[in-house]
């Protein structure tokens, strides 16, 4: 690998550059694997030499160029603290403005500012058969490394769409706010078309989406916990939609 080459990498660390060059970073075996096996646009490929001798296949891809590294290089470049294999510059794709309005269920996360929840949002969304998540507000950045990593590769499958609240609120959808002051969750019938809100992990959802039209929902606690992460709520409430959805 050339000192070019690591330079461009450890810039791709940094928000800022990965914004300006619309390029990310996806690290490790099995995401760079199956990023190349879904045709997702790719510039360079950063290997260590036993990871290449094991995809001997990997130049039926369509990758620009491949460079070979150490392990320790990799780790010294990445986002990950070991890396044994493998990293992709990749390019970002363009953010969807239209929400695809045959889904069923559309997820909204609002000023979502954990890459961990939002990778695992991505991840929830891809396991329950959805295939876009609406971001409203200034959340974390889609392609934040730890989002990628968080996602498991779901971020493959998911687009990222941007509306803005005005837009959302005028769609003919039925608006479920998640609060922990809403209805029962184990007593609510989800409507045919919906979109379901999620909020930031801190201080929850605008107002403006916990009052009418909005309906809001709850997840009831039995115990002693003060409250759920983003990720952990959405799980739930998915789960509780597609148990719903099947009986349909």
């Amino acid at each position: 690998m050339t000192q070019a080459k690591a330079k461009q990498i450890r810039a791709l660390r940094q928000k800022k550059e990965r914004d300006a060059s619309g390029l990310f970073l996806v690290e490790g075996a099995k995401a760079v694997l199956e990023t190349l096996e879904t045709a997702w646009p790719v510039q360079t490929l950063v290997c260590t030499e036993a990871f290449l001798h094991k995809n001997s296949d990997l130049n039926k891809l369509s990758v620009s160029e491949i460079f070979l590294c150490s392990e320790q290089m990799l780790a010294d470049n990445g986002n990950f603290k070991t890396n044994n294999a493998a990293l992709l510059i990749a390019e970002q794709k363009s953010v969807k403005e239209i929400p695809d309005s045959s889904e069923a269920l559309w997820l909204v996360v609002e000023n979502i500012s954990d890459p961990g929840n939002l990778g695992t949002l991505i991840r929830l969304a891809d396991w329950f058969g959805l295939k876009e998540i609406i971001c409203l507000g200034a959340g974390v950045e889609w392609y934040n490394p730890k989002v990628i990593a968080s996602s498991m590769g779901s971020f493959l499958r998911i687009s990222e769409v941007k509306i803005s609240p005005a837009e959302l609120s005028r769609s003919e959808r039925t608006l479920l706010a998640a609060d922990m002051h809403g209805e029962n969750l184990y007593e609510f019938s989800f409507p045919e078309k919906a979109a379901l809100l999620i909020g930031n992990e801190a201080s929850g959802l605008s107002s403006q989406w916990l009052k009418e039209p909005a309906k809001s929902i709850s997840i009831p606690s039995f115990g002693k916990a003060e409250s759920l992460n983003a990720a952990m709520a959405g799980g739930i409430l998915l789960s509780h939609w597609k148990q719903q959805a099947c009986k349909s």
